[in-house]
């Protein structure tokens, strides 16, 4: 056979590029291959193709450069893996007249082509088609699921719906190589394509002739573009509302960032429509997911950003269905909506609910829809979808009727209208299909009002690792979860203390627990999965199932792990590299069990997916933590050593998580010790991805105290108060920080008097008795010796200081005045802290002391209250005998206590002040309580 031999890109760049214009290269094993090539071939036969001839210059390949690099194609599609499944061409001997199909997809004109396939090992199909006014494209598309995790097919058999099993999934999306951000949904099904491709203002229809009614066509396929496309007179039957359509972006609401507001629908059909589809419930299926594939496109446009989930398909499979033969557009959207209002059909989980109908709706009508109704009891449209052949229309349709839901109103008065036209086809077409500006203000003025959307999680990109670190499974990474737990309860954790546990909720059919990991992006990789497992009280033979999604979109079987009727005291490793048509972007993984009671557990841990073999390594080992002991209000600085340590390890205390730990190296952390309810010996644990290690007693928790002790005073006497410390461990040195009341009270020294602190080589106080509230505190720093000779051992009761206060006169006898340690108080702020002798600060609790206001104190012979005996106080008690002064304290003015206030008591002052006369009587030279019973007090 001899032919011309055309060669196609269709990769995006992997390297440097050379010599051949437009092509990437990349060096493997000392030679260079291209990205990816298919190859199709036209043979000079007298058969003829309607695809012509590439001009060289719109690829940049030459006839030479395609023959060059065959073996570049070999050699890449043996090194990644990505080898052509199969190429599928039916040989058609005579081709259906252009006008005829032209004429079946409702247009003008039509290409007629004899298309090719080539599909992938990852599930990508290419095929090269001739679209009208552009030419020769590529379009790749890879298989697509518009289907939940919940998803059922259930078929009416006349009787009752029952699940059924869903077909293979044909439903795919992708793009048009030569055009950027250009747009393919379509589904492919025994070697026939059935697609719409967007690409700018441009759109085109790619119908297989065997779907158009000229059987035995093979693999012709009808190509339209939409401005070829007739106006048919087809009319929506919902009633336009009074109301002018709004526009703008529509009010706030939950913000999804980059996703898309993720609706769920519910799909019915009727018997008509499962006889359009030759009476298969698989070509009904595939043919409503088809029409819902392309409506996704337009609604996931960057100005909508809306998708949807098919949670449920229904096949109506005898003629004895709740819709009979009503032609009435409003007849049958009613009987639609009471149908969906009552049991079973209103327990399906939707956002809004659609009907594709066969019958032939009245009056040119094909549609119709409720307004302004996505999440309510009323989200309900139909569309007569099978009124044309032409895929570009029918889903037109279905995104109209689905606009209505969404309060879209028809806009034939605006200037620009498209897909809500009144008249599908009017106004301004559907080419582009999408909607104008005021129906898309309309379509997010609603959307933005719905608080039932739920985001659609991103996918995810190697490597995959969840180690189950806390006790809640994360929705980023298993976006499908029904009963999976995080538990504590398994032993032998790798990464302790959680594990995900799966059991049963139930004994019946479908009662089994069941978790998926959302979509992981393999395209291009070599993965290896790994994950560890244990059970408990699971029987003899009963298994915790392994599956993968394939390329092909379809569950398969990884492995089956068995019980063998004991409760295993550790972890088993599974490690599997997954196969070829694991290797696509829209893999996932699940896990189920396949158990028969509520209390067969099975664990999973450490599940890993990563790009070649997992990581390996030795589980870390503690060696020692520095320091052995803190207080039970942790916050204690500690440096944790060992090997095999890892970026991903925890640590717990006694099942606390060490605070701020930090990974240093492989032989280091540092972090702060957690709190504890109380004081003793704990396990350390360190658990990672490769393993754990236990530390038994590995930390101590101690109980420290600074305690301000209380004292007494009275109102302008003296209070000397110490300050204890109750410690479990060796000190060499502390700080202190006190705060008091200036109006209450004044500090006037802070001492070492009958404290350890006697003689340390550092001994620092600062006073403040400011009044306000930044005043009324005093610090003290203290370091027993330099060199660290002298420590004090652990004591119920060390004093760190002697604090001497003076109550204010002013204060009441009985007061109770408060006076504790408090952190941050000071200039600069201080904390209350031991030390140990290796320079460790142990944060210890506080406790206030209280001073005590007893009887009034004072200083003989101190007349006007300022604590010294001088002249002004002789003169201070004349004025009060003669002059009606003041006299606040009588038993300070009675200077030679004869237990009256008269002139003796100023002679007597002036004598001891300046002729040698005898002291005043106690109390004198400190004040104090009146040693003698007289009537005189100091509360006058």
């Amino acid at each position: 056979m001899s032919g011309n031999r055309k060669c196609r890109d269709f990769s995006t760049a992997l390297g440097r590029t050379d010599g051949i214009t437009g092509e990437s290269f990349r060096d493997l094993g000392g030679f260079s291959v291209c990205a990816r090539q298919v190859c199709t071939d036209t043979w000079n036969t007298s058969r003829e193709r309607r695809i012509p001839e590439r001009d060289p210059s719109m690829n940049g390949l030459t006839q030479r450069s395609g023959w060059l690099l065959r073996f570049n194609l070999i050699a890449l599609l043996t090194v990644a893996g990505l080898l052509p499944v199969h190429g599928q061409s039916v040989v058609s001997p005579t081709a259906p007249a252009e006008d005829q199909v032209a004429a079946a997809m409702d247009a003008n004109r039509a290409n007629v082509v004899d298309l090719e396939f080539t599909e992938f090992s990852d599930g990508e199909l290419v095929v090269e088609v001739d679209l009208p006014r552009f030419g020769i494209a590529t379009l790749s598309l890879y298989p697509h699921s518009l289907r939940s995790d919940q998803f059922q097919l259930l078929v009416d058999d006349g009787t009752s719906l029952v699940q059924h099993p869903a077909p293979p999934v044909r439903t795919r999306k992708g793009e048009v190589l030569e055009i950027p951000g250009s747009r393919v949904r379509g589904s492919f099904h025994d070697g026939r394509l059935t697609a719409i491709v967007l690409a700018g203002d441009q759109v085109w229809s790619i119908t297989p002739t065997v779907d158009l009614g000229f059987p035995g066509s093979g693999s012709w396929h009808g190509i339209v573009e939409a401005v070829d496309e007739l106006n048919l007179g087809y009319e929506c039957g919902t009633p336009d509302v009074p109301v002018p359509p709004g526009g703008g972006t529509g009010g706030s609401t939950q913000s999804f960032g980059t996703t898309y507001y993720l609706t769920e629908i519910g799909i019915d059909s009727d018997f008509e429509y499962y006889q359009i589809n030759g009476s298969n419930i698989n070509n009904t299926v595939g043919d409503i997911e088809n029409v819902m594939n392309g409506v996704e496109t337009v609604y996931e446009d960057a100005s909508i950003v809306i998708t949807y989930e098919i949670t449920v398909i229904i096949v109506r499979t005898t003629s004895a269905d709740p819709y009979g033969s009503i032609t009435s557009p409003g007849t049958l959207l009613n009987t639609f909506g009471n149908v969906w209002s009552t049991s079973p059909e209103n327990q399906i989980q939707r956002d809004v609910a659609h009907f594709f109908t066969g019958v032939n709706i009245d009056g040119g009508t094909i549609g119709i829809a409720s307004l302004s109704v996505i999440c309510t009891g009323n989200g309900y449209g139909l569309s007569q979808s099978r009124f044309t052949n032409n895929y570009n229309r029918r889903v037109a349709l279905t995104a109209h009727e689905l606009g209505h839901n969404w309060s879209a109103q028809h806009c034939d008065s605006s200037g620009t209208c498209r897909i809500m036209c009144s008249g599908l086809g009017g106004c301004s077409g559907i080419n582009p299909l999408t909607f104008s500006t005021g129906p898309t203000g309309q379509i997010v003025n609603h959307r933005n009002s719905r608080s039932c959307l739920s985001s659609q999680a991103p996918e995810l990109s190697l490597p995959f690792i969840d180690e189950f670190t806390t006790s809640a499974i994360d929705s980023g990474r298993w976006t499908y979860n029904e009963g999976g737990l995080a538990t504590t309860i398994a032993s032998g954790e790798p990464s302790s203390p959680y594990s995900l546990n799966l059991d049963r909720s139930g004994t019946g059919t479908y009662q089994y627990d069941e978790i998926r990991t959302n979509t992981i992006l393999l395209g291009g990789t070599v993965p290896t999965l790994q994950f560890y497992s244990n059970h408990s009280g699971v029987e003899n033979g009963e298994e915790l199932v392994v599956e993968y999604l394939n390329s092909a979109l379809d569950w398969t079987e990884l492995d089956r792990i068995v019980s063998d009727g004991t409760n295993p005291g550790g972890f088993s490793v599974h490690t599997f590299t997954l196969p070829v048509n694991a290797r696509h972007n829209n893999f996932r993984l699940r896990f189920f069990t396949a158990t028969n009671e509520t209390n067969d557990d099975w664990y999973i841990d450490n599940v890993s997916i990563t790009d070649g073999p997992p990581p390996q390594q030795d589980p870390p080992q503690i060696m020692s933590i520095i320091p052995p002991s803190g207080p039970t209000t942790g916050g204690t600085f500690i440096t944790i050593t060992g090997q095999f340590f890892s970026p991903d390890i925890l640590v717990l205390f006694g099942g606390s998580i060490v605070n701020n730990l930090t990974y240093i190296s492989a032989t280091e952390l540092i972090g702060y010790v957690p709190s504890a309810n109380s004081p003793g010996p704990i396990s350390v644990i360190a658990s990672q991805a490769s393993g754990s290690d236990l530390l038994d007693p590995g930390f101590l928790y101690t109980e420290e105290f600074i305690i301000h002790d209380s004292g007494s005073g009275a109102p302008g006497g003296s209070a000397d108060v110490t300050v204890s410390a109750d410690h479990d461990t060796i000190i060499s040195g502390y700080s202190l920080a006190v705060d008091f009341d200036p109006a209450d009270l004044v500090i006037v020294t802070v001492s070492e008097s009958g404290s350890v602190a006697v003689g340390a080589d550092f001994f620092q106080a600062t006073i403040n008795n400011d009044a306000g509230a930044s005043g009324g505190w005093w610090t003290l720093g203290v370091v027993l010796t330099f060199n660290g000779s002298v420590t004090i051992p652990p004591s119920a009761q060390t004093i760190l200081c002697t604090a001497s206060y003076i109550v204010q006169p002013t204060v009441p006898v009985g007061t109770r005045l408060v006076v504790g340690p408090v952190n941050g108080v000071g200039i600069p702020p201080t904390e209350n802290l031991l030390s140990t002798p290796a320079g460790v600060a142990v944060p210890p609790l506080l406790e206030a002391g209280l001073i005590s206001v007893g009887t009034s104190l004072f200083l003989r012979g101190d007349g006007n209250g300022d604590l010294t005996v001088d002249v002004a106080d002789a003169v201070f008690i004349l004025a009060y005998l003669f002059s009606s002064g003041p006299g606040d304290c009588l038993d300070a003015m009675d200077v030679n206590d004869d237990g009256s206030n008269n002139i003796a008591d100023a002679i007597s002052a002036l004598n001891f002040l300046f002729a040698g006369g005898a002291a005043p009587p106690p109390p004198y030279p400190t004040p104090g309580s009146d040693p003698t019973a007289d009537s005189l007090d100091c509360n006058n």
